[in-house]
């Protein structure tokens, strides 16, 4: 944690708001920093959970903690094998567990999704396959009730959306709660997890964890689904 870190911390545990003209004046007046860099550490603190923005310009302590969960073994050696095999290709990973606390009902899901560049997602499903795996190809609604149990470990190959809100844990590229809550939203393997399941994991997700709407609703517009999603989190989201 740097100098100026620490400095806008202290701020923000000062007021309930405070806005990045405050914060520089701060640097300014103990550090003799340039704007430039408290914006960027203002940046830096909101993306890590620490603060969350507010509106425009205008910041807080956060006092919910940023989605970053654990990626199990299985799902380290899945994406080392398939990065080496495969090193240009832009992939991300997340799993079924990480969904299931945020349901009403608590319920088993083993499932593994991997998001793709959608030139290699075909390549890779095959790989998959080949190698012995459990492997869907983009499953619709009657697969997952047909063919899939949930109970055991399946791979879910989908095709990845350009610009998705992701991050690394553990050097591994996972998604964002802001990109799952969009692709539970929007994506037919979720259908169960749709309609009024899905109200109460957004307010579950909201509940437990900081939400950057901005982002969620950027990616929601990739997907088709601003206005939906902007209407859901609008009156329950107030930064």
């Amino acid at each position: 944690m740097t100098g100026v870190d620490t400095l806008i911390l202290e701020l923000a545990s000062k007021q309930e708001t405070f806005t990045l003209k405050e914060a520089y004046q701060c640097c300014h007046v103990s550090l003799d920093e340039e704007k430039t860099k408290v914006r960027k550490r203002l940046s830096v603190l909101a993306s890590s959970g620490m603060l969350v923005r507010k509106g425009s310009g205008t910041y807080a302590l956060s006092d919910k903690p940023i989605f970053r969960p654990n990626v199990s073994n299985g799902v380290k050696d899945l994406y080392e094998s398939l990065k080496s095999k495969y090193p240009f290709t832009k992939v991300c990973v997340y799993e079924g567990p990480w969904i299931s606390p945020l349901l009403h009902h608590m319920a088993s899901n083993q499932t593994i999704y991997i998001d793709v560049e959608k030139d290699a997602s075909e390549f890779v499903f095959d790989h998959l396959r080949s190698d012995g795996v459990k492997a869907y190809y983009k499953p619709d609604e009657d697969m997952i009730y047909r063919y899939v149990n949930l109970d055991e470990r399946n791979v879910f190959v989908k095709n990845l959306v350009s610009e998705a809100p992701l991050q690394k844990i553990d050097g591994i590229p996972v998604s964002t709660l802001e990109k799952i809550l969009v692709d539970i939203y929007c994506d037919k393997d979720f259908s169960y997890m749709q309609c009024s399941e899905y109200m109460r994991i957004a307010e579950n997700a909201i509940t437990l964890f900081n939400i950057n709407k901005t982002k969620l609703l950027r990616y929601a517009k990739r997907r088709g689904a601003k206005e939906e999603l902007e209407e859901i989190y609008n009156d329950r989201l107030k930064s």
